[in-house]
C-alpha cells in the first residue's frame, strides 16, 4: 500500500493506494500513530483496491483514536468493492463517508458519534 500525504482546506488528507489488508494495516497504523491529535482527518480511499476485515479494523481503530482525542476522521471516495465492504459490515454507521476529498475536507471539522 501506498500513503500519500496532502492538505485539503487546513485538513490532512491520507490518500490510500493499493490494498489495505492484515499487513498494510500495520504500515498504516505506525503511520497516523503519531498524527493521532484533536486534528481532524480525510482519508481518501480513490485508489484502495482491496479492504479485508483486518483493514477495515484499522480505520476504526484510527476513528477512534482520533475521537478519544475530541476529533474525527471522515473518509472519501469509496469505490464499489470498498464501499460492498461497509454495507455488508454495516461500518457505514460509524464514518462520515462523502463522494469527494473537497466535501470531507470542508466538513471535517464537525465530529461523528462516538464508537
Amino acid at each position: 500500500m501506498i500513503i500519500i500525504e496532502k492538505i485539503c482546506h487546513n485538513i490532512t488528507v491520507v490518500a490510500l493506494q493499493g490494498t489495505l489488508d492484515s499487513s498494510s494495516s500495520v504500515q498504516l497504523h505506525n503511520y497516523t500513530s503519531p498524527s493521532v491529535t484533536e486534528d481532524p482527518l480525510v482519508i481518501d480511499l480513490t485508489n484502495l483496491n482491496f479492504l479485508d476485515s483486518s483493514g477495515l479494523g484499522a480505520l476504526v481503530e484510527i476513528a477512534r483514536k482520533k475521537r478519544e482525542k475530541g476529533s474525527d476522521v471522515k473518509l472519501a471516495c469509496m469505490n464499489e468493492k470498498v464501499r460492498k465492504v461497509f454495507e455488508i459490515t454495516q461500518a457505514y454507521r460509524l464514518f462520515d463517508i462523502y463522494d469527494d476529498v473537497e466535501a470531507a475536507s470542508v466538513n471535517a471539522g464537525k465530529k461523528k458519534n462516538s464508537l
